[in-house]
């Protein structure tokens, strides 16, 4: 007599798809190999555009480097049409991946992708606009018009490329995976600097600069769709529907005005002061600034690297994890901010003499200044990654707008007398909208108690304000003319400064937790 197979003990391929890996998910270690990915690449990065920067300096002159920077952020603003379906997918997929079936995971990668191919009409006629009018706003001689214009265009033929590979990324992200890139980025920047080294090298200019661009987007979409394919046990294209598309393009609509607004503030300081007072202004501002990204860049990979594991828990509504995952973001945003920042204020003059000259340092005032914007960022930043987390953005956009219209108000006001000081000004006041409303929104969000004025909030910012301006004084006085010099001051200047602030801007409870939580984490390993 024959049995009938037991179905509770048979599975098959479509229901092992559709169930997700039992193995819970140790959070801190994901977020710290979140962040080291991050911050490898952007050490890479970073190591390279010091390596190249000359040779495009030297290769292209001063001028046309500065017009060279301007194009970068220019064709930047196609993003204004980019209706950032991958930020959605990113974080739907990092809100409910524990939550909710396969299916619909792969659903909503599919209807990002409709929602992306959509937009990318919209994406190339705005880059049309802007290869046309882009060497009338660099200030460029009419000679170069068309080098210019067909610069642009290959720019933002790159950039509408990036638009379906990031989809790949933002599976990674969501899915609290960036960590399985790690390395593989670093690697393409390096051979993207030894392209363009070459590039220059031979005489090929702005538009040989631009194909690499092109090429390692290429490159680079291919390789995060092997690391995809290789640790998303999911990953596949599923099914979606006319209704599905609407909801996700609305909400999608919210990140491309925020997106569009974004442009205005985040991206538009060196196409102002380029069409204001010229090219010449925006390389001194592009070449002083450099050291300060490092700030943002080595902060922001930390934030990146934590908030996937936030949004899961948000998405589980245990909001006081996740306030207390903030207090910790922010602690460790203070401390890396005055160790850097005070280096930079310190041993930058020299810095810049030694890698491009002295003609291309902007000076002492200027340097405290572009590291207060890039600071005031960094902490915007961190309360804006976590409204992304809520999916809320209706209220952003409403902030970003009074933003938008403050900063650039000022800047026509005030750069054509004070150049890169008055540039400075304007975006730190602008975005003092952002400083204070970012944090009152999450506040109403997470339920939070938090307040502006309160002893732990103050103590952090005197702290780090008499630290900087103590080491911007310092700097008039430090002059070092050998690298070797250069690097051990550095070393010495950030282990100092970072350990002063630990003890003076930090409270005991609060080194005690993180202390505690950085101590769970393993750090050789990688899994």
């Amino acid at each position: 007599m024959s049995h009938p197979a037991n179905t509770e003990t048979i599975l098959t391929k479509e229901v092992f798809e559709s169930v997700k890996p039992a193995k819970k998910e140790n959070l801190k270690q994901r977020a710290y190999l979140n962040s080291l990915s991050g911050m490898l690449d952007f050490s890479f990065i970073q190591l390279t555009g010091f390596i190249i920067n000359p040779f495009i300096v030297a290769g292209l002159g001063t001028s046309m480097y500065g017009i060279w920077q301007v194009i970068g952020q220019m064709t930047g603003y196609t993003k204004m049409a980019d209706t950032r379906a991958t930020q959605v997918l990113k974080w739907t997929l990092a809100g409910k991946r524990n939550v909710v079936e396969v299916d619909e995971l792969r659903s909503d990668l599919t209807t990002a992708m409709v929602v992306t191919a959509i937009s990318l009409p919209f994406v190339l006629l705005i880059g049309a606009v802007i290869s046309w009018y882009a060497p009338v706003i660099t200030q460029a001689d009419p000679k170069y018009y068309d080098l210019i214009r067909i610069t642009c265009a290959i720019l933002i033929s790159g950039l509408a490329i990036n638009k379906f590979f990031d989809l790949f990324e933002a599976v990674l992200g969501g899915m609290n995976l960036g960590y399985k890139r790690m390395g593989f980025r670093a690697g393409i920047v390096v051979v993207g600097g030894l392209l363009k080294i070459y590039i220059i090298s031979q005489g090929f200019g702005l538009i040989g600069l631009a194909l690499v661009q092109v090429f390692l987007s290429l490159v680079t979409g291919y390789v995060f769709y092997r690391v995809v394919k290789k640790h998303v046990w999911w990953f596949r294209f599923g099914k979606t529907n006319m209704t599905k598309v609407k909801s996700f393009g609305k909400l999608s609509g919210w990140y491309m005005a925020f997106t569009t607004l974004k442009m205005v503030l985040m991206n538009s300081d060196k196409i102002i002061l380029g069409f204001l007072i010229g090219p010449l202004y925006v390389a001194k501002y592009a070449l002083t600034m450099f050291t300060s990204t490092a700030v943002q860049g080595a902060v922001t990979n930390v934030i990146t690297g934590i908030t996937p594991g936030i949004s899961t828990l948000y998405g589980e509504g245990n909001y006081d994890k996740v306030r207390e995952a903030r207090k910790l973001v922010l602690s460790l945003a203070w401390t890396l901010s005055a160790a850097i920042g005070c280096t930079i204020l310190m041993i930058n003059r020299s810095f810049v003499n030694l890698w491009v000259g002295p003609e291309h340092y902007a000076g002492n005032i200027e340097n405290l200044l572009i590291l207060l914007v890039t600071v005031q960022v960094i902490f915007f930043q961190i309360d804006s990654y976590m409204i992304n987390v809520t999916l809320n953005m209706k209220r952003k956009v409403k902030l970003s707008a009074w933003v938008g219209v403050l900063s650039t108000l000022l800047g026509f006001l005030l750069i054509r007398e004070f150049q890169i000081v008055g540039l400075c000004i304007s975006l730190l006041v602008g975005r003092l909208i952002y400083t204070f409303g970012f944090p009152m929104l999450l506040k109403k969000q997470m339920q939070d108690k938090f307040t502006f004025f309160s002893k732990g909030s103050i103590r952090p910012v005197l702290s780090i304000i008499i630290l900087y301006l103590l080491a911007t004084l310092a700097g008039y006085e430090i002059n070092i003319t050998n690298w070797l010099t250069l690097l051990l001051a550095a070393v010495l200047i950030f282990s100092v400064a970072g350990i002063i602030y630990w003890f003076v801007g930090i409270n005991a409870s609060e080194r005690r937790e993180i202390t505690l939580s950085l101590s769970k984490i393993k750090v050789l390993k990688f899994k």
